[in-house]
């Protein structure tokens, strides 16, 4: 068996490259009930307005969703609201854990754009992440791209999920796309482009929650990236009537020399379209099924092991003075640059008036896990300008009649500290984002457009505040190709045994772990056959320190061991169990053969812990083969069995869904698989 942002950023984009102006209502009157959230654009419509629910009918009926085919999703549609409606929905919710309090947030937001190569064409998608801070009994997202005129620039996309699947927990995600070309073709001729999200969500006490969020992208962003993906000119502007008379003849001529140059040079770089990038850091460099320590290789995920240093981490456990605020931190190094077509004047923070005022994300970056938990540097320091502004460098200059901005960042590991209560826990996918808030100007730096004879007056006209975003890549459990993300994501692993856990040796003695050396024997057997006892070399050692509660295992023998709660323990099958996962009465592998757990606890410890690698003493270690060893007589897994055994990837059956899902949802989800996969 093996065991399983920016939340109020919903201005941001969150594909690389993807430039948001500010989340703006698009309607200035509304033809239903709403309120509007916070400056971020969200905002909570009436469940029980029946011009909302008209509406949602109608999408679900162009959708194939139908009365007869999904009763429960119309009936909860429809139903009254009992208690009095709210429209503002909590965004914010604390659970209590053996650990931690955890806060997880509600988030909905746009995840921006991105050109996908599907191998036989290129599409144009956008996306949109819904996330609640609670069980839900389904969700839906609707989301669509048009223009200043309304018409439709990507296919209108309207997807359903019923309940909380386990792999992707709270994190539900739509997108809309249409070929690259047509998307080239129609936003080149359309002076805006602006998505609309509909979100519908019944939560697991069967409130209901609908929300609308609408921004506008910068238009140059989505045709920079067209261009470059499909080696076409770099079209910065339909015409040039947003420029006030009587310079916009000088600006006309200075686009078509822009346009010329493009297409005479046959640019097609990276830089063309305005999203050259390179991260240095956070980044995947080292394998998890390393034979060798520090083995270099990608395994597709950043590994950050809370506890130990071992050849698996890519960024080792550290102590940087004891505990920031008192709780477990998380440190990571982010290091990259990102190249854009624009003149970048400033980066603004959250503590810049103009982010206070305006409904575009400000510089930040923030950590995310599946399960709705947030935590943004700005978060754990008094000030992020004072904090990180000193680590972004400005390069500006003009190439080829495109002005061109290099924005680098270099911020040290001890100086990206997250601190949040719940960060130190284990946690697959947990989401990196780092969100650069940036004052802009198309037409290049002053100087510039003073040389074009462009009076301070006109150029003001052109200075905007945008979002540019380099973030790790969205986990897709359907297997669509490409990700609205471009980088891997984090996991947080931890796996050790307590100082003073005794390991059995091949001469039946015993030995403290934290005394064995790299070299030393020990009795063990392999994960293939571990009633077959064999002698065992040590072949690399993790030390770390603890600051989360253990688990003890006594058993029926009286054995008694501490470990972390990822640590593998071995059953009487021979299949390996997360520690946390043991259950008193359950019956375990020992040296002499099996045992009853008699007493399980949470204990709090704050000490060294360490584990173990270990190799055939004789003979050939086959690859990917991992050992247990005997610690205080139980069996339990070696560094190389915690890495197999680090996160569970087991997939549902229908027959899972069903019995997890409340049986008034199982028509909808049984007709789900048939209508909502043409």
């Amino acid at each position: 068996m093996k065991p399983t942002l920016l939340a109020t950023l919903v201005a941001a984009t969150l594909a690389f490259g993807a430039q948001a102006s500010a989340a703006i209502t698009l309607d200035k009157a509304q033809a239903v009930k709403s309120v509007k959230q916070d400056q971020y654009g969200v905002e909570y419509l009436d469940a029980n307005d029946p011009k909302v629910q008209a509406e949602l009918a109608a999408l679900y009926r162009d959708a194939g969703w139908t009365e007869q085919n999904s009763p429960q999703l119309y009936r909860v549609l429809r139903a009254e609201q009992k208690a009095s409606p709210k429209l503002m929905a909590p965004m914010v919710q604390t659970i209590t854990t053996e650990n931690a309090e955890i806060q997880l947030e509600s988030m909905f937001m746009h995840l921006g754009f991105e050109v996908v190569d599907t191998g036989t064409s290129k599409v144009f998608r956008a996306a949109l992440l819904n996330s609640e801070p609670v069980a839900t009994q389904a969700t839906t997202l609707t989301l669509k791209l048009v223009n200043e005129q309304g018409q439709q620039l990507a296919r209108r996309s309207t997807v359903r999920f019923i309940g909380d699947d386990p792999n992707n927990l709270n994190r539900k995600t739509s997108f809309s796309e249409t070929p690259a070309e047509l998307a080239y073709d129609l936003i080149s001729r359309s002076k805006k482009v602006m998505a609309e999200g509909l979100a519908f969500v019944v939560k697991a006490d069967g409130s209901r929650v609908i929300k609308r969020l609408k921004v506008q992208y910068n238009r140059s962003a989505v045709m920079g990236m067209l261009a470059r993906e499909l080696g076409k000119p770099y079209v910065r502007v339909p015409t040039a009537q947003n420029v006030m008379s009587p310079r916009k003849d000088k600006l006309a001529i200075h686009i078509e020399d822009v346009r010329r140059a493009n297409t005479g040079m046959g640019i097609n770089s990276l830089r063309t379209g305005g999203f050259e990038y390179i991260v240095e850091h956070p980044k995947d460099t080292r394998k998890a099924d390393a034979d060798d320590r520090n083995m270099a290789g990608k395994d597709g995920k950043i590994m950050v092991c809370l506890n130990r240093d071992y050849g698996d981490c890519d960024y080792p456990m550290v102590q940087a003075g004891g505990d920031y605020n008192n709780i477990p931190h998380v440190t990571i190094p982010f290091k990259g640059s990102v190249t854009l077509n624009t003149y970048i004047s400033d980066l603004f923070f959250p503590e810049s008036a103009i982010a206070q005022n305006n409904a575009v994300a400000p510089t930040d970056i923030l950590i995310q896990s599946k399960e709705s938990f947030a935590n943004r540097l700005s978060e754990n320091v008094d000030n992020t300008r004072d904090a990180i502004r000193r680590f972004f460098t400005i390069d500006y200059k003009m190439v080829n009649f495109l002005p061109t901005t290099t924005l680098s960042w270099d911020i040290p590991r001890e100086h990206a500290v997250f601190a949040k209560p719940g960060i130190f826990e284990r946690r697959k996918d947990a989401y990196w984002i780092l969100n650069l808030g940036l004052v802009v100007n198309e037409l290049g730096s002053p100087e510039d457009a003073a040389e074009l004879g462009i009076t301070p007056e006109e150029y003001a006209e052109w200075n905007a505040l945008g979002n540019y975003i380099v973030a790790s890549r969205d986990a897709n459990k359907d297997g669509i190709h490409g990700a609205v993300y471009s980088e891997d994501p984090l996991q947080f692993s931890y796996s050790c045994l307590a100082k003073g856990s005794l390991i059995l040796l091949p001469n039946g003695q015993t030995q403290a772990i934290e005394t064995l050396n790299i070299g030393d024997l020990v009795q063990g057997a392999s994960e293939f056959d571990t009633k077959h006892q064999e002698t065992l070399r040590v072949a690399d050692i993790s030390v770390g320190v603890e600051h989360l509660p253990m688990i003890k295992l006594t058993t029926s023998d009286g054995e008694v061991l501490m470990l972390t709660e990822s640590h593998p323990v071995v059953l009487a099958n021979g299949e390996p169990e997360w520690a946390l996962n043991v259950k008193k009465g359950d019956e375990i592998q020992t040296h002499d053969g099996l045992a009853t757990i008699a007493q399980y606890e949470k204990v709090d410890y704050r000490d060294k812990v360490y584990n173990l690698k270990l190799e055939r003493a004789e003979g050939a270690t086959a690859k990917g083969e991992s050992f247990v060893m005997f610690a205080n007589g139980i069996s339990v897994g070696d560094l190389a069995m915690q890495a197999e055994n680090e996160f569970d990837t087991y997939k549902e059956t229908v027959d899972d869904v069903l019995n997890r899902i409340p049986s008034e949802w199982h028509t909808d989800y049984l007709n789900s698989l048939e209508i909502d996969k043409k």
